[in-house]
């Protein structure tokens, strides 16, 4: 296990350098917006859609209804059901992770995940999807928890900072 471990990790570590940096956008950008740190965790852990974090915060605080809301995550999410439907046999026997596995399948997990693991024996692979969904998830947290605190501590004018971090990560 330690070594599916350390897989899944020195794996994700190139992830681990855009989710902080992207994550820290977020949380600046959302503390600009007058939404405080529990507002930053709760969203990246609950919802964990980068780029629709960022649309989120123009819809929240433009008053957009729920459908709109709903509707635009759609759109914006909509490669998810293909990127799905390509993991179905992956993910098929891995028992309770399955929820967790597939509320986690971003861009870039789904890139690690979806790619030729014939070097990790079968067995261990369950354990791989998850520990690099788990990863790539905390980097993320971690990332817009540091940048919600820095906006809080550090005092400049954001103004364009979310149009710039939303073009980017949309871009990347």
């Amino acid at each position: 296990m330690n070594k599916t471990v350390k897989k899944a990790f020195v794996d994700t570590l190139p992830v681990m350098t855009g989710y902080l940096v992207l994550g820290f956008g977020f949380g600046i950008v959302l503390h600009a917006a007058g939404y405080g740190l529990p507002v930053a965790l709760a969203m990246s852990l609950f919802i964990y859609a980068g780029s629709m974090q960022y649309a989120a915060i123009g819809l929240f605080t433009g008053g957009a209804s729920l459908v709109t809301v709903g509707l635009t995550t759609l759109m914006v999410n909509a490669r998810h059901l293909f990127y799905g439907i390509s993991m179905i046999d992956k993910y098929k026997d891995t028992g309770k992770r399955k929820p967790y596995l597939i509320f986690a399948l971003t861009d870039e997990t789904y890139s690690l995940v979806c790619r030729d693991l014939t070097q990790i024996p079968l067995e261990q692979r369950r354990s791989y999807y998850l520990l690099v969904s788990l990863f790539d998830h905390l980097y993320w947290v971690a990332g817009t928890a540091l940048g919600a605190v820095a906006g809080r501590l550090i005092h400049f004018n954001s103004e364009g900072i979310d149009f710039a971090l939303t073009a980017l990560f949309v871009t990347v």
